[in-house]
């Protein structure tokens, strides 16, 4: 036996680095998990080389991978509902070079470019089941996509042009519903904005519910890990608690999340000297009040995110 019968016919090293990236961004966009995404990946990769020989036969690696990918993450999607119409909650985002989620953003942490994942786009995904999110995620990269989409789901292409129609449908509703708490379009850089968000940062530090009241939408929602919180008043109470929870002093790092303004909080823990990060949270607001507000509190997420100044709660 030829002792390189059987074996790969790619370096899996270069395989890995020339595909990873993209296929990064699309289980990022399938999941809305960052931790997920990874998995997803890893599996995709694993399959790729375990596949040895055989690969050769693939015309189009990276059509292949993306398939692939897609079949890996939908079992991990079915093991969580989709968001119902009436619930509230914003996927995890990665941090940005700056405002917008443009094709020229990339992640802070590599050279891995995440156009198209604006937060516009994955907002309504949260609502669909794991076969609609397929077939928008596929939709939105590959022209062909919605062979790609039946080949993954193991459904024929009239079963796909049924579950885009229903697709179109669904988000319509989502925009109808949240529209007005999540203002996609006034997101980026903008003074007005700018200005509510530091009011904001201010009025947290000073842990004073009254003044926090005067920033909040009247229907403000906050997600707190699987907590929610809707209504003006309730949600600067919360915030209030969570600021004098954190104790004194903390600083604020201003950050991109997916070109969506966001804040990196740290603080000093009781008898130790140096600065640690508490939580990060995502800040939507329009040139008026801020309309919604995510939570994370997870040490890979703040482990992840870079802030070079912890002083200045504004955007310059």
């Amino acid at each position: 036996m030829d002792p390189g019968e059987g074996l790969p016919v790619i370096d899996p090293e270069k395989f890995t680095v020339q595909y990873w990236g993209a296929l990064r961004r699309h289980a990022y966009r399938m999941t809305g998990s960052i931790l997920d995404a990874e998995d997803v990946v890893q599996e995709t990769m694993l399959r790729a080389v375990e596949m040895g020989s055989s690969l050769e036969n693939v015309a189009d690696h990276f059509e292949w991978l993306h398939i692939a990918a897609t079949e890996a993450a939908v079992p991990l999607l079915e093991q969580r509902r989709p968001v119902s119409i009436d619930d509230f909650d914003l996927p995890d985002l990665v941090q940005t070079t700056g405002p917008g989620a443009d094709p020229d953003s990339v992640a802070v942490d590599g050279d891995v470019k995440w156009p198209g994942a604006a937060l516009g786009f994955l907002f309504p995904l949260q609502y669909l089941d794991p076969a609609q999110r397929a077939v928008v995620v596929l939709d939105d990269g590959f022209e062909d996509s919605s062979r790609m989409a039946a080949e993954a789901l193991h459904l024929t292409v009239q079963e796909i042009s049924v579950i885009a129609e229903e697709v179109k449908k669904r988000c319509a509703a989502v925009r109808k519903r949240w529209g007005s708490t999540v203002p996609f379009g006034l997101l980026q850089e903008n003074e007005k904005t700018a200005k509510v968000y530091s009011r904001f940062l201010e009025a947290f530090q000073m842990k004073d519910a009254a003044l926090l009241q005067q920033l909040l939408w009247k229907d403000a929602e906050m997600v707190l890990e699987s907590e929610r919180t809707t209504g003006r008043d309730f949600v600067a109470t919360e915030l209030a608690l969570l600021s004098k929870g954190m104790g004194e002093p903390i600083r604020f790092g201003p950050v991109w999340l997916n070109g969506c303004r966001g804040v990196l909080i740290a603080g000093k823990r009781e008898l130790r000297s140096e600065w640690s990060r508490m939580a990060l949270a995502l800040i939507l607001c329009n040139e008026r009040e801020v309309r919604a507000i995510k939570w994370y509190l997870d040490g890979h997420i703040l482990r992840g995110i870079q802030a070079d100044d912890f002083d200045v709660p504004t955007f310059g």
